[in-house]
């Protein structure tokens, strides 16, 4: 989806927002129109295939868990595929990093924000109920654009960032609930948290903040193999297009 639709607004407008450093919601209006970007089933398949024939299909996850984060790929202690089970129902949010490569509209989708932005990556956030266990209220050093795909799930977003206020103790701006098909824009270091109010999926495209991101995008220039490689049909006529 090309940013002027995601966005409902001209680029040549966005960029001009960005620039303000400040947040903003895109309302679907009831059109779920990231409904494709990833399923419950997928989710399904994706936690399936951890640990058949003694195999790790799992390099991305983290949960996030009442002590803490689990990282699969950095723990030195793998947990076993029924512990995995057992924190998704027991509340605990799950994500998946560097997640675009899973299906071509996540990989496409990142394909026309890079075209603007510099390099990036998916994460995927996956919770099971209302309530679930999430991340406390922090902001993170990349401008992201929050994609809600399944559920809701209401975000609390803060006046300061972490160079205003680093100790945590920030002051509420807004409460709002995202809904399927909403957008919400953060800047770089903004304080925020979410609160779960259901079965939810979320996906975050996460890029670099503007004067970064317009370095590296001329340092990719200049390399040609670090661009983003193109999503390759492998099935052709084989479906019979």
């Amino acid at each position: 989806m090309k940013i002027e639709e995601l966005m409902k607004m001209p680029m040549e407008e966005f960029i001009e927002f960005r620039k303000k450093k400040e947040w903003l919601v895109v309302k679907g209006n009831g059109e779920k129109r990231f409904k494709d970007y990833f399923s419950w089933r997928e989710m399904d398949s994706y936690l399936n295939g951890y640990g058949l024939s003694n195999h790790d299909r799992m390099p991305q996850l983290q949960i996030v868990h009442s002590k803490g984060k689990y990282c699969h790929k950095k723990d030195k202690w793998k947990k076993q595929k029924r512990e995995i089970f057992e924190h998704w129902w027991n509340g605990d949010s799950f994500i998946l990093t560097l997640c675009e490569f899973l299906n071509s509209t996540m990989w496409n989708q990142c394909v026309d924000f890079e075209e603007y932005f510099g390099r990036g990556q998916a994460n995927i956030y996956m919770s099971s109920r209302k309530d679930a266990k999430c991340f406390a209220i922090h902001g993170d050093t990349t401008e992201n654009f929050l994609f809600h795909v399944r559920g809701t799930v209401r975000w609390y977003i803060y006046n300061e960032t972490t160079h205003d206020c680093p100790n945590h103790k920030a002051t509420i701006d807004k409460v709002i609930d995202l809904e399927e098909g909403d957008l919400l824009y953060l800047p770089p270091k903004l304080y925020h948290k979410v609160e779960t109010l259901g079965p939810r999926i979320s996906i975050s495209f996460h890029f670099n903040p503007p004067k970064e991101a317009n370095r590296l995008k001329k340092d990719w220039k200049r390399k040609s193999h670090a661009f983003r490689e193109e999503w390759l049909d492998w099935i052709g006529d084989i479906n019979g297009r």
